[in-house]
């Protein structure tokens, strides 16, 4: 009992870190808030003061306080197939956005489920438990229940994905698809390549119609040819057969595939029939994961910045918990192409 009560007085205080960093008591408050109001050197100094002391915030204490949990939640979207699963873009993202929240002194809670029902039940319980002051949507559906649940009951969230509504109060996170696709017809066409294919596993998706209406603007504009987008999913033999069809019917060069997953198992298919990339065909894909570098040729791919979608969609969700907004924005986070093997001029 006595060395309990020894450890509870050794306890540095936030007047303790304030004395030792010269500062008043409201400016390390400020601080751990990581409040705009407060210069960065101030922070520094408050920071390296903390350090010193081995100085630990009181969350318990801040919770009542405030009438916050320092969590935020994050939806990943339906874990429908094997497939979603497979994309490292989501772990990415939760090891960006963990990195980006640590800094901010918040936790984040996960919620995940099989259809939208489901995430919107997750997403009930940990806003009626209080896991969560706000909410990160991983996805983006024009109806989505879990958007509905969060806006019948002003609950502060952003979503990383395209702009669906724009007349709600509703921040979109997200990088220029359409940009994208532009950008990858003209650096194929800029090679030498004419016929040129937009590759897809999916035709639902917002992401790929952004993506493929940029590739076919750009197709329209340099007086090459705009074919429709092609299917390539290894579960249905019907597409891997038309696929080929559509390769040798359009003499295609160059493909433009929807994500890197979808190219590295593209490249594997071509060569059972002796196809190799770049020699006989270039590819250029989507989101410069740890599948652009896994196997030869290493892709020509384009790098989304998931850091940054990561650090500004909690940045935005924690400006709405201080200042909630009833203004609609629609945030781009810049892009770059990383230009590989995969891609040689004809």
């Amino acid at each position: 009992m006595i060395e309990d009560m020894k450890g509870e007085a050794d306890m540095v205080t936030i007047k303790d870190v304030a004395l030792r960093a010269g500062v008043n008591p409201s400016t390390v408050s400020r601080t751990l808030k990581d409040s705009s109001s407060i210069s960065q050197t101030t922070k520094d100094k408050v920071r390296k003061a903390m350090k010193e002391l081995g100085y630990v915030p009181n969350v318990a204490a801040q919770m009542l306080a405030s009438g916050l949990t320092q969590s935020v939640g994050l939806v990943l979207p339906p874990l429908t197939s094997q497939e979603r699963l497979s994309q490292p873009f989501f772990m990415e993202f939760i090891t960006a956005i963990n990195a980006a929240a640590s800094k901010k002194s918040q936790t984040v809670s996960i919620a995940t489920g099989e259809s939208l029902e489901d995430l919107q039940h997750q997403v009930h319980l940990m806003h009626r438990q209080k896991r969560a002051d706000g909410f990160i949507i991983l996805y983006s559906e024009k109806e989505d229940p879990v958007k509905d649940y969060l806006l019948e009951h002003h609950l502060p969230f952003v979503v990383v994905g395209v702009a669906q509504d724009t007349s709600g109060a509703i921040t979109y996170i997200d990088n220029d698809n359409r940009g994208m696709g532009r950008q990858a017809a003209e650096f194929l066409a800029e090679k030498g390549h004419q016929n040129i294919l937009f590759v897809t596993d999916d035709l639902e998706g917002q992401v790929y119609s952004e993506r493929y209406e940029g590739y076919s603007e750009a197709m329209a504009e340099l007086n090459l040819p705009v074919y429709p987008s092609v299917v390539f999913d290894r579960h249905r033999a019907e597409t891997l057969q038309d696929f080929m069809d559509r390769l040798t019917e359009k003499q295609a060069t160059a493909l433009v595939v929807i994500d890197d997953l979808s190219a590295v198992r593209i490249i594997q298919w071509l060569s059972f029939y002796q196809l190799r990339v770049p020699d006989d065909l270039s590819i250029i894909s989507f989101n410069n994961s740890i599948y652009a570098k896994i196997i030869h040729p290493y892709l020509s791919s384009f790098d989304i910045n998931i850091a940054e979608l990561g650090r500004k969609s909690l940045e935005e969700l924690l400006g709405l918990l201080e200042k909630p907004s009833k203004e609609s924005k629609k945030i781009l986070v810049p892009f770059h192409l990383k230009d590989r093997e995969s891609v040689i001029r004809r």
